[in-house]
């Protein structure tokens, strides 16, 4: 095909302006990194997420200039389909290379995990080890010498592959600190409690109580039966001693032989039962005004209160009817 000397120059002059707007393209980009912040961002990318949704959700938040430009660099790469799942962490000093090559080679992929209100150190331990690599019964041990039943903090936590269980266990600790607040503290010595028990009654109320509101008046009931040298008789505290769940209790279970059995024991257990949330420590530390002394389940995540043994027997009559 023959190209006239004009037609020529006029073409390499097109390349050569092209090639220049994208170098100070580029240049210009670059100089831009230097003078964003270097905040990190946290980018979820699920399994079948299409490239487009995982583009727009990094132009939403502004780690890419361009979602055509970076689809376009997808495509040049041909990445399209080897986006890896996870969460990951960036800056928007980063840049759309760096972000797409963790993204496609799975580098820097954060773990996340969700440890609920009311687990014990074994079902965290179980929950953890669905997405981070540990020893289940290497956590449980840990755990167990250094005390941490009660104070692994339930919340979603992101960390990063390779954490061993130590780690994992004195940053759960770590957060439990961060939330407990020094008002807690001198709310627990205004009204005489040490703080362990606190954590102690918060994690039976964590148990026995699913409505916030709730959880204030079972607390009441469990103060005022200690006041009164009355057993505590929860449930709750008999299922973790027998390492068990079920919705009743039979007669021979109230009578197992645990330290842990308020049945059987006067007072608080040696310990917590699970890790409470932060609604349950407050209701260790703000009982509600009452004198109840008697709780039942309704069976719909409610109770009936009572003051007397009588008023107990009718709430049960009362529910036993229901049914």
């Amino acid at each position: 095909m023959y190209m006239s000397e004009g037609v020529g120059k006029a073409v390499i002059k097109q390349i050569k302006v092209v090639s220049l707007a994208a170098l100070i393209f580029c240049f210009m980009y670059v100089c831009m990194l230097f003078f964003v912040t270097d905040n990190k961002i946290l980018i979820t990318v699920q399994s079948g997420d299409s490239v487009s949704l995982v583009a727009s959700r990094l132009k939403a938040n502004k780690l890419v200039l361009s979602k055509k430009l970076f689809l376009g660099l997808v495509k040049i790469t041909k990445s399209q389909n080897k986006f890896k799942a996870g969460v990951y962490s960036f800056s928007r000093k980063d840049g759309m290379f760096k972000i797409l090559r963790n993204i496609s080679r799975g580098l820097n992929n954060i773990l996340r995990f969700t440890v609920p209100e009311g687990n014990s150190v074994k079902q965290t331990a179980e929950i953890i080890a669905k997405t981070v690599n540990i020893n289940k019964e290497k956590f449980i041990k840990i755990a167990g010498v250094k005390n941490m039943e009660g104070y692994l903090m339930p919340e979603t936590y992101f960390v990063i592959p390779g954490m061993n269980e130590e780690q994992l266990i004195e940053m759960m600790y770590n957060e439990f600190n961060k939330k407990i607040m020094p008002y807690m503290y001198k709310k627990a010595k205004e009204i005489n409690v040490k703080f362990k028990d606190i954590v102690i009654m918060a994690s039976i109320i964590e148990k026995e109580a699913v409505k916030s509101e709730e959880k204030y008046m079972v607390s009441a009931v469990f103060y005022n039966r200690l006041n009164k040298n009355i057993k505590l008789q929860s449930c709750a505290t008999v299922l973790y001693a027998m390492g068990i769940n079920k919705s009743k209790l039979a007669l021979e279970d109230i009578k197992f032989d645990s330290p842990y059995n308020t049945y059987v024991h006067f007072g608080l257990p040696p310990g917590p039962i699970c890790s409470p949330g932060l609604e349950s420590i407050k209701a260790a530390l703000y009982p509600a005004d009452t004198k109840n002394l008697f709780f039942v389940s309704a069976g719909d995540s409610s109770h009936l209160f009572a003051k007397s043994f009588d008023g107990h027997k009718k709430n049960k009559q009362t529910l036993k009817k229901l049914k």
